[in-house]
């Protein structure tokens, strides 16, 4: 409530005024504080460009402590909006100390910068203008604290290793070895990465899926693992198989007869399809009597491919033949009809001329393709052939020491039933032709 002076109506007026004045002027003061879109002229849809980095890139500089930044330029006025998490600073640091001018970000590390030390900053797409345009792509600098400047590069992709397609926005990490300290990149949407300039010595390198975006690799996360050297001047192509890793070795869970000769074991985990598989590790009992069923050979999936595809071919072919033979033999006998004829008709006329022979077309290169083997990925099933048909009955599988995609080993049994083989189908038999010429002898 405002109180006035007892000094007459007319001065009451004009104090009254110039506190309203006054009011209007505060109120007008704190909305000029909110940054807003400026208004009037024609839209702006450009996002902000970058017109200059102090200190330049691969600069050496001989900071310590918190004082000195580096200092990013923009062409317009940029946005208070996502300033804290625009940048991020490896050695690994996800929230450095970010701060803005007018069209200025600044960055430091919180702890302050450290000496003999090289630095990637990373800037974010998030960085926008009054308008909201965001910067299309990330900006990355270089700088050291007294470290030589390296020309070393990694690249590669990051690969599902279950499916054998390149996933989308993986992470890389180097740690550095033995200080731990950690740099970075992200992949692309095709599973691609570069990162370079890095501290020569050796790394552990980790490509993960990131699934929580907390940019560290977690137990739950879909990873792989490379020791690798790196020079100065070194150029490495690295590909990292990321997967889901196992705690524990791999456990039959099920078996199923293919046929007489064929077993399909499926496991709960992935196995690795590199490693070589052998009789040795599996054992097949009847639980009758405990006697041991003869094995052949066990196959990963993929071999089990390759082989049923050739049995299949073996049997097309020998089909295909059989049938060629019969429609070789009918040919023959036709073409010796038809010469016969021929040299009948021959004798009674002259000889023609003598035509050369026409040149055997040449076949043309590439017409055949040939038969390209699946591609080696990882599956969950074994394949065991028995050396001779597997007799009716109740069964048990024994599995020693089998290894997953992990590198776990693991020992399990399960039982099964091997059924009644289908019986075969009886052939009808070929229907007979009437006997026209006995019927025409009994009608007489």
């Amino acid at each position: 409530m405002i109180r006035f002076p007892r000094t007459g109506a007319a001065h009451a007026s004009l104090l009254a005024g110039g506190l309203i004045l006054s009011a209007l002027a505060l109120a007008n003061l704190e909305s000029c504080a909110n940054v807003q879109v400026p208004p009037g002229g024609p839209p702006d849809s450009i996002p902000p460009m970058l017109i200059a980095v102090y200190p330049d890139s691969y600069a050496v500089v001989a900071w310590t402590g918190k004082r000195e930044k580096v200092q990013f330029e923009f062409d317009e006025s940029i946005s208070e909006q996502n300033v804290q998490i625009a940048a991020i600073l490896y050695p690994f640091e996800p929230r450095p100390n970010v701060d803005k001018g007018k069209r200025e970000l600044r960055v430091r590390p919180r702890a302050g910068w450290v000496p003999d030390r090289l630095y990637h900053v990373r800037i974010e797409p998030v960085v926008q203008d009054l308008f909201r345009n965001r910067i299309e792509e990330p900006i990355y600098h270089i700088l050291s604290t007294g470290m030589p400047i390296s020309e070393n590069e990694a690249s590669g992709s990051v690969i599902d290793r279950i499916r054998g397609e390149r996933l989308p926005n993986g992470r890389v990490d180097m740690v550095l070895l033995p200080d731990t300290l950690r740099y970075g990149a992200i992949a692309d949407s095709s599973g691609a990465f570069t990162i370079g300039t890095l501290p020569v010595g050796d790394y552990y390198a980790i490509g993960y899926e990131d699934l929580n975006n907390n940019m560290r690799a977690d137990d739950f996360d879909r990873s792989d693992t490379l020791i690798v050297s790196v020079g100065q001047a070194d150029t490495l192509a690295l590909e990292f198989r990321v997967f889901k890793h196992d705690t524990l070795g791999p456990a039959l869970v099920e078996v199923t007869p293919i046929d007489s000769l064929v077993l399909q074991l499926g496991f709960d985990s992935y196995l690795d399809p590199d490693v070589p598989t052998s009789t040795e590790a599996i054992e097949v009992l009847a639980l009758a009597d405990s006697s041991p069923v003869a094995l052949d050979t066990v196959y990963h999936a993929w071999r089990y491919t390759i082989w049923s595809d050739s049995i299949e071919q073996v049997r097309s072919e020998a089909e295909a033949a059989a049938r060629d033979s019969a429609a070789a033999a009918q040919a023959a006998e036709q073409a010796a009809v038809e010469e016969e004829v021929a040299e009948e008709e021959a004798a009674e006329q002259e000889p023609p001329a003598a035509v050369p022979p026409t040149p055997p077309a040449e076949e043309e290169e590439g017409t055949t393709e040939e038969a390209q083997e699946p591609a080696v990925l990882p599956d969950r099933r074994l394949y065991v052939i028995a050396a001779a048909p597997i007799p009716p009955g109740s069964y048990l599988v024994r599995v020693y020491r089998l290894l997953n995609l992990t590198g776990l080993q693991g020992d399990s049994e399960v039982t099964f039933e091997q059924p009644e083989p289908e019986p075969l189908e009886p052939e009808e038999p070929a229907e007979i032709p009437p006997d026209t010429a006995g019927a025409e002898g009994r009608g007489r």
